[in-house]
């Protein structure tokens, strides 16, 4: 059973957390001086086990939280913090690096601090919205402990995994009352890795897509924390965490131009792909991947980034660690050029700790870097680089102009000219959708792909349900509904292709 975003920790931990949830659920909330966001983040982390800025009531919570926060950030720096350090010290090139960006983040701060302990600025990017700092001083003695024990449970399967559960993400975001959110988790791993948390402050993509603003509006509503910036420091030296709530979807960013520009200026920096859910290798993620491929200096990813074909045409590819296989929960055919890779004899270096999803053959790393055309001074040899260079770009537009032209909505858009197809699709398989149950982690998100003629080209489930049996069941009523109508005229003059991404249930 789920309590919130963390998964229990067994009836003895449930019983104990009841216990002391009961015992002080009759006492009045406490009031107390307000904590500044360096303390509180110190708190969060369980660095602080006797905090001053709380209320005497609330403070014999604290106490027994910070040393469980403790023996498992120290169980996860044996395992995995501590290994990865000492391996980015020996195998990632050392060099100035002012900006690092994470799509597919969630609150992972950990992974990319340690990988790029130097970075000025951290650019975080994924879809669960950051929430306010939590007013730990504003809490009841009973609302604390009931957050308490939820943000050491996620603690708990970040030390033992190395990443967070977009499901667990997700249904701690759906939660009404109290939950932990993106925010606390980015302000306690800041404190574990010695930073001073500075400020906290909700920010927003400006209008123009340049760079990142402050968000206007009530700061004690969690509609204006969508994204935050939390300004860090250490030994004298000032740091920018960003994370940004943001669908990285090719759909979303078609239809929030300010958004892509963002992206695709964030992607020339290096970047790291971590328990990605093989998103980069949809064609629905398109944008981002390519945005990454054309413009990043680096790529430091597992197997759950960007295809290594697509990659190894790009940069020089060092692989680490094995890989033969996907996790069980993706399909079985991702990534076959690069178990190919790994099939070569030598090819891979050792590897000694974990990175994302469990599978058989361990864990794999990808270390991508662009290569670098040699500077040359003969001027005849120059020429003909620059001819060649000329003939690759005069095919890849032919390549570009032959593919088809798609067009990307939502299953419940009121564009023109795609509202009145869009909806006729939808009235021919909502029934289906509408009738039958999702799984456990909420609805799917199922994208068809539609010919000029109506023929359907293809579907794929973009987020499961969490039940393999619905997401079947909705890929069967696309197909069962097809063939649809031809594209109207007024699409066909902007696409070859209409690409329509259905939510179902649909609510």
């Amino acid at each position: 059973m789920r309590t919130g975003l963390w998964r229990g920790r067994g009836r003895r931990g449930s019983l104990a957390a009841g216990l002391v949830a009961g015992a002080l659920a009759a006492l009045a909330p406490f009031a107390a001086a307000a904590l500044g966001a360096g303390e509180a983040a110190r708190i969060l982390a369980g660095l602080d086990p006797a905090p001053a800025g709380l209320s005497p009531l609330a403070r014999p919570l604290i106490a027994p939280y910070a040393s469980a926060m403790s023996a498992r950030w120290t169980a996860y720096e044996r395992r995995i913090g501590g290994p990865m350090r000492a391996w980015a010290r020996s195998e990632l090139a050392r060099g100035t690096v002012r900006t690092v960006f994470y799509p597919f983040s969630g609150p992972d701060f950990a992974t990319v601090q340690q990988l790029y302990p130097d970075a000025d600025r951290y650019v975080l990017v994924a879809y669960q919205r950051a929430d306010p700092p939590p007013p730990l001083d504003r809490y009841s003695p009973r609302e604390l402990g009931v957050f308490l024990a939820r943000i050491r449970d996620g603690w708990e399967r970040f030390a033992r995994v190395g990443y967070f559960g977009t499901k667990d993400l997700e249904a701690d975001g759906a939660l009404p009352g109290i939950r932990v959110g993106v925010t606390a988790l980015l302000m306690a791993f800041a404190a574990r890795a010695g930073y001073d948390v500075l400020a906290v402050d909700p920010v927003r993509v400006k209008a123009d897509g340049s760079d990142l603003e402050p968000t206007p509006g009530d700061r004690a509503s969690r509609g204006t924390w969508d994204s935050v910036r939390i300004t860090l420091e250490k030994d004298g030296r000032r740091t920018l965490l960003d994370y940004v709530r943001m669908d990285l979807s090719d759909a979303h960013l078609a239809r929030h131009r300010a958004s892509r520009t963002w992206l695709e200026a964030a992607a020339a920096h290096p970047t790291v792909l971590k328990s990605a859910s093989h998103l980069p290798q949809r064609a629905h993620y398109s944008v981002v991947r390519d945005a990454i491929v054309a413009r990043a200096p680096s790529v430091w990813q597992d197997e759950t980034g960007i295809d290594y074909a697509l990659l190894a045409g790009e940069f020089d590819v060092a692989l680490y660690g094995r890989f033969d296989r996907p996790n069980r929960l993706f399909a079985p055919g991702s990534q076959r050029s690069l178990a190919a890779a790994y099939r070569e004899p030598g090819r891979a270096r050792p590897f000694g700790f974990r990175v994302g999803y469990a599978k058989d053959a361990g864990s794999s790393v990808q270390v991508a870097v662009r290569t670098g055309a040699p500077v040359r001074t003969d001027a005849p040899a120059l020429e003909r680089e620059i001819q060649a260079l000329q003939a690759r770009l005069d095919d890849g537009v032919k390549r570009i102009a032959s593919q088809p032209r798609r067009a990307f909505v939502g299953g419940r858009t009121t564009d023109a000219p795609y509202a009145d197809y869009v909806r006729e699709v939808r009235s021919r398989i909502v029934g289906t959708g509408r009738d039958a149950k999702a799984g456990t982690g909420g609805p799917a998100l199922v994208s068809l792909f539609i010919a000029a003629d109506g023929a359907l080209q293809g579907v794929e489930v973009d987020r499961a349900s969490g039940s393999p049996t619905f997401d079947r069941r909705m890929r069967a009523a696309a197909r069962d509904a097809a063939p649809f109508p031809p594209l109207p005229p007024s699409v066909r003059e902007r696409a070859d292709v209409l690409v329509i991404t259905f939510q179902f249930p649909d609510t």
